[in-house]
């Protein structure tokens, strides 16, 4: 499916959420769709449900290669809120570790410019103090496609599996790629 058609079926998707929600408000519908629709677990699933109908050829080729996680470089690790803070010797990009979705993008008082990943494995990275982002909110993301750069050579990387936050003394084996 070529992509102006992919961005008008995306775009119709949207407003038709955004008319079901006014009229929620206006009182014309009275049952709450909307509340379906509360969790980043419920755009994982609309946003497979949506791919579905847009299977594109390229999806289904598969790159056979290893390669080492970037994040597994780090040089310290330190907790920080439900997270931890992680140095770098050098400013890296940030890749996306699998399929996924960019639920979050903007700036936080706690870690400056911020991006949170829904991954379709349900796990919700959250990556602070990045220094651009490369990905907009609500964007479908690939195994390898550059999410953010961090210039700083620190960030803040926060991951919330079932919804539970991983603890900071087990993030060091989530960045090796070592944590089911």
């Amino acid at each position: 499916m070529k992509w102006k058609t992919k961005w008008l079926l995306a775009a119709i998707f949207a407003l038709s959420v955004l008319t079901v929600a006014k009229l929620e408000q206006w009182q014309v519908i009275q049952k709450p769709l909307t509340q379906y629709v509360t969790t980043g677990k419920d755009l994982l699933v609309m946003k497979k449900w949506v791919a579905s109908y847009l299977d594109d050829p390229e999806d289904e080729l598969l790159a056979v290669h290893h390669e080492e996680r970037i994040l597994s470089t780090y040089e310290s690790l330190q907790p920080y809120k439900n997270g931890a803070i992680v140095s770098y010797t050098q400013p890296i990009a940030i890749e996306a570790e699998q399929n996924g979705l960019v639920i979050f993008t903007g700036i936080t008082r706690e870690t400056g410019k911020t991006m949170t990943i829904l991954y379709d494995d349900g796990d919700e990275v959250t990556y602070g103090f990045v220094g651009s982002f490369s990905k907009l909110p609500y964007t479908s993301i690939k195994r390898g496609d550059t999410l953010a750069l961090l210039d700083e050579e620190t960030m803040f990387l926060m991951v919330k599996r079932d919804g539970v936050h991983i603890d900071a003394s087990l993030l060091p084996a989530y960045l090796s790629g070592s944590v089911e």
